[in-house]
């Protein structure tokens, strides 16, 4: 029988339409779920439908962080109680998402057959969406990997703290290990300055390049930003609570990056005047 993996990328390479990102990092607590859930948000203002997909099963967080009380979750679906397209939510901004359920045992211990069957649903997935966002558990197991190696691409999230970039590494070695053609973006999240943050994107960038001879997207920088924890007490994404902030709008270049949309060069944009600064390094 078919691979599920393969037939939801399958679906990517039939529909041109519909792209596969998913989000992991190699180390918890960098801001991933974050980053998916407000890059999620910034892609809807575009004029993208999404679709996200909390894949950190029984220990999901995508619906709090969307200020969303989750009717339904995935393991209503394993059980047979409601079909795949009536566990399909709406959020924020007209984000459709999927809760992974939280607290939930069953989906703690879900085997491959149940993963399996959650990717077939993707693949034959019977709603207009343009980009399907896949949060994946932080860390590098089987089942990450399989939602991974599904995608049409994958964000690798880290922090300039050195367990985090060692964890990011490992995770792109892991990809680039079991599928070398693999897309690879990275994002350097909570960021103190502008200095530190082109560092350790340049640095990753590199060494990733000559170790493994993988070349990876520097796709972006977000600056720490004390309302982020605050806005995810409350509940809010920051693209809503704070659309006009710089993390708001270093989310926004992002999604445009990722949509091959002219970055905007925002007045004081600490991501616009790092790719200027690449720009000039590599022209001189």
């Amino acid at each position: 029988m078919m691979d599920q993996a393969q037939k939801l990328r399958e679906l990517v390479e039939t529909k041109q339409d519909v792209r596969v990102l998913t989000v992991a990092s190699g180390k918890g607590g960098v801001g991933k779920s974050s980053i998916s859930v407000n890059l999620s948000v910034a892609l809807s203002r575009m004029g993208v439908r999404v679709l996200v997909l909390d894949a950190d099963f029984g220990l999901a967080n995508v619906d709090v962080m969307l200020g969303v009380t989750a009717r339904y979750n995935v393991s209503h679906y394993l059980r047979g109680e409601k079909t795949f397209q009536e566990i399909i939510q709406l959020g924020h901004e007209s984000v459709h998402f999927i809760s992974g359920g939280s607290g939930v045992n069953d989906l703690l211990n879900m085997g491959k057959d149940q993963h399996d069957l959650l990717l077939s649903e993707l693949s034959r997935l019977d709603l207009p969406i343009d980009f399907i966002i896949i949060d994946t558990g932080a860390g590098i197991n089987e089942n990450t990997m399989q939602m991974i190696l599904a995608s049409s691409e994958t964000i690798v999230v880290t922090t300039a703290e050195p367990t985090a970039v060692l964890d990011a590494y490992a995770l792109v070695k892991t990809i680039t290990r079991r599928s070398d053609s693999h897309p690879i973006r990275l994002v350097v999240n909570m960021c103190e300055n502008e200095r530190e943050a082109r560092r350790v994107l340049d640095g990753v960038v590199d060494f990733v390049g000559r170790h493994l001879g993988k070349n990876i997207d520097p796709l972006g920088i977000i600056m720490f930003d004390r309302d982020v924890p605050l806005s995810i007490k409350r509940q809010t994404p920051i693209t809503i609570s704070s659309p006009d902030s710089a993390t708001s709008k270093e989310i926004g270049q992002i999604a445009r990056s990722l949509l091959d949309l002219p970055v905007k060069k925002a007045s004081g944009g600490i991501l616009s005047k790092i790719f200027s600064r690449l720009r000039n390094n590599k022209e001189a």
